[in-house]
């Protein structure tokens, strides 16, 4: 009788222990669950950033204004074969400007508020003078290829 006695009250401590995590447990699943949700709200709104065909010319014109109103001069632009990659299409964009740092440190903020989703690929930037670098950007303009949901 003992003996079932000291089993059943080791059962009981087992059980308490166990229970004793469940608020922590279920506090890291409703963490998880904000955080998953937070993911696919920001998920769905960068897919509505990726247009259904890469507007180059578009995002070229605004990329060039922005360079001039900061004061840089851009020296040329040069666009690749678009291709394929996973469920998008990938435009590569090679821009070449010259100017300060922190006209080309602002244009890189103006690449990141487009609506246009793109990637910086490629970044070089050689100083020229104290205040006056050459930079070449390569820029990878997302499009969607139609095939994705």
């Amino acid at each position: 009788m003992n003996n079932a006695m000291n089993c059943v009250a080791k059962e009981i401590r087992v059980r308490t222990t166990s229970y004793s995590h469940f608020d922590e447990i279920n506090s890291n699943y409703r963490q998880m669950k904000s955080l998953t949700r937070t993911l696919s709200q920001s998920t769905d709104e960068a897919i509505l950033r990726v247009p259904q065909k890469h507007s180059a010319d578009q995002w070229l014109e605004s990329a060039s204004d922005a360079a001039l109103d900061l004061g840089l001069v851009v020296t040329s632009v040069t666009t690749s074969g678009e291709r394929i990659e996973d469920e998008y299409g990938v435009l590569p964009v090679d821009i070449n400007v010259q100017g300060s740092f922190e006209g080309v440190y602002r244009l890189l903020q103006h690449f990141e508020r487009m609506d246009h989703i793109s990637r910086i690929d490629r970044m070089s930037i050689h100083r020229v003078e104290d205040s006056f670098v050459e930079a070449r950007i390569i820029v990878h303009l997302i499009f969607s290829t139609g095939d994705n949901s």
